[in-house]
């Protein structure tokens, strides 16, 4: 059976038409709706809190869901994976900027194997700038490892790191970019292209990652940048060996300076963001290439500076602010805004 159109008279086509915008009208409030949408204010930063984990599509590690990605540390039911950490989400403006330097990367190494007698393997380079609905991602430095924090041990491990991030008394500050490297994760799995960072002024990360560690030690887990599994993207640029060095000479020092030593290590050389990833070891030309690139000639800094230090135990994110006046997590429904 065939559906029929139905057919209008003349006079109810005209007045149709008639209702119709004309195509002037259109154009018009296109514009205007783009006009309101391109002046609208950009979201809170505590909106990118609420939605800092992607939807979970499957109890076991899938790599084929997470393209080619394998799960660093296993989930084990009763732990929930907790990361401190300081976050940036780029502006547009920023977001351009990181995404002409990746370009630039990938025409480099286009260009240098185009040359080549006998052509290399070019990695697939995935910035990490979106997820894939489009959205922004925020980047970060890792002031933690991943850490295992049993469900009771929340409250406290809590506590603890706001108690050590007070004592370090750190202010908001800025940061500058200075190079482009490649690193891989501590199972070489993934390597990454990050941007390092300059030491800041008055220290500002080297006294942040020493009260994490602290905190971290404190509540049983392992500390950041010392060498051991698990450590995420790094090098071992030397500051393991001195961090070993250092601790044999502790032994025979007391507490006091044992503390003291401990505190003036420098790890600037561990610090980035990450901006870009991949699953295949880029060759060792590629990696010169990398940081033969003049970053500044991109970005320099992020235009905000630091203000906030981060907490995500498993799918809540905990903001403890960089003044020494506020020393409350931002939720007062208990720490974990569940009481």
């Amino acid at each position: 059976m065939s559906l029929a159109l139905v057919q209008y008279s003349d006079s109810e086509s005209d007045d149709a038409d008639a209702k119709l915008p004309s195509n002037n009208a259109l154009k018009r409030k296109r514009s205007a709706s783009a006009q309101a949408s391109t002046s609208l204010p950009p979201l809170p930063a505590a909106f990118h809190d609420l939605y800092s984990t992607s939807a979970r599509v499957s109890t076991s590690d899938d790599p084929s869901l997470h393209g080619g990605r394998k799960r660093a540390v296993p989930h084990i039911q009763g732990n929930w994976p907790s990361h401190v950490y300081l976050e940036w989400l780029p502006s547009q403006a920023e977001s351009q900027k990181l995404n002409s330097l990746i370009k630039h990367v990938r025409k480099a190494i286009e260009g240098a194997n185009s040359r080549m007698k006998k052509p290399l393997s070019i990695p697939e380079i995935h910035p990490s700038l979106l997820s894939e609905l489009g959205t922004p991602i925020p980047l970060h430095v890792s002031l933690s490892r991943t850490l295992q924090i049993k469900t009771d041990d929340r409250d406290q491990f809590l506590e603890t790191l706001n108690k050590s991030l007070h004592r370090a008394a750190v202010r908001p500050f800025d940061v500058r970019f200075t190079v482009l490297k490649w690193v891989p994760n501590y199972d070489r799995t993934r390597w990454f292209l990050i941007l390092g960072i300059e030491r800041p002024a008055q220290d500002e990360l080297n006294r942040l990652l020493h009260a994490c560690n602290d905190a971290a030690k404190e509540s049983g887990h392992p500390p950041l940048y010392v060498g051991g599994k698990g450590d995420g993207p790094m090098e071992n640029d030397g500051t393991i060996d001195i961090y070993i060095a250092n601790k044999r000479k502790k032994s025979v020092q007391d507490e006091d300076t044992k503390e003291k030593a401990k505190s003036t290590i420098d790890r600037t050389q561990n610090y980035h963001v990450s901006i870009a990833w991949t699953l295949t070891q880029p060759d060792l030309e590629w990696i010169t290439l990398a940081q033969d690139v003049d970053v500044s000639t991109f970005i320099e800094s992020p235009q905000t500076p630091f203000e906030v230090v981060k907490a995500k135990i498993g799918n809540n994110v905990h903001n403890i602010e960089l003044d020494p006046r506020k020393t409350s997590l931002g939720k007062r429904r208990g720490l974990l805004g569940l009481g």
